[in-house]
């Protein structure tokens, strides 16, 4: 085998890596599952329990304008914008910012809290990213820079394709480097009786990295932590959360851990998440 056929293996190989994140699921069903899943984030953000994702997209925002992106000529859109919290903050220094999400909901919040800044540089299109036609609308090579982070949106066979297709300068990437957590391993072993790797491993920032390199580009790496203690309760809504984070998603699994909880009673999961950032100039690319 030459190396020519060596490198197209290895580069189909991370094509179904990070194409295999993609899972179904309860997570993955329908725009209707997102819009129940936009509510509790929404309830989130404005009771002040989502403090982390808040400095997060404070992190996310320094990194890319320390890398003269996000500036006064520059458009950026957001691929499973989630509420719109980094459309918001992009905006504030951008020209213009879209967000694109499967949830109406999350499009619709969105909207609400760029409205609540004052920002008349943004606008939201509710969309199941693996179907949308970027052809049709009119956004191939109109941005600066095509921003994903932590979305199914971004996965689907031919989803980074789009994300490419549509920027004319930069793609950026956040994902899950790594994961430390005291909590749910435990969970994985006493109540599911398995020993499988997080979800929340980093696989799919290793496979994007490779597969970008095999595509000829040159991936950029950025790294951020971000620790946390957190009490789950014996309550239905605690149990939904931890086994999500298990990625068990029936409600039998739900079951199951929401009757672990009443056994042994609230449990404290000290976890650390380190982000990974991959930016990449899509105009910079060789044959390999």
């Amino acid at each position: 085998m030459g190396e020519s056929d060596g490198a197209f293996n290895l580069r189909e190989y991370f094509e179904g890596q990070w194409a295999s994140r993609s899972r179904p699921g309860k997570s993955a069903v329908s725009a209707e599952t997102w819009d129940e899943r936009a509510e509790e984030w929404i309830r989130g953000i404005e009771s002040g329990g989502k403090q982390n994702m808040l400095e997060r997209v404070g992190t996310t925002s320094a990194y890319l304008r320390g890398r003269g992106l996000l500036g006064a000529g520059d458009s950026v859109a957001d691929v499973g914008c989630g509420p719109g919290l980094f459309v918001a903050e992009f905006a504030e220094s951008a020209k213009y910012a879209l967000g694109i999400d499967f949830s109406r909901r999350f499009v619709e919040y969105g909207r609400e809290i760029c409205a609540a800044r004052g920002l008349t540089n943004t606008s939201f299109r509710a969309e199941d990213f693996l179907t949308f036609d970027i052809d049709a609308a009119g956004l191939v090579g109109q941005f600066d820079l095509v921003f994903t982070s932590i979305t199914p949106a971004s996965t689907g066979r031919g989803c980074l394709d789009k994300l490419i297709r549509m920027s004319r300068a930069f793609c950026c990437n956040c994902s899950f480097a790594n994961t430390s957590d005291s909590l749910t391993p435990r969970v994985m072993r006493e109540v599911f009786g398995s020993t499988s790797p997080s979800r929340f491993s980093g696989d799919g920032f290793y496979a994007l990295v490779n597969l970008l390199w095999h595509r000829g580009y040159y991936p950029e790496t950025y790294y951020y932590a971000d620790e946390r203690s957190e009490t789950y309760a014996p309550t239905l809504r605690d149990a939904q959360r931890l086994a999500d984070l298990c990625g068990r998603e029936s409600d039998d699994d739900t079951a199951k851990v929401l009757q672990w909880l009443e056994r042994n009673g609230a449990a404290t999961r000290e976890s650390v998440y380190r982000y990974g950032f991959i930016l990449w100039d899509t105009r910079v690319r060789d044959e390999r």
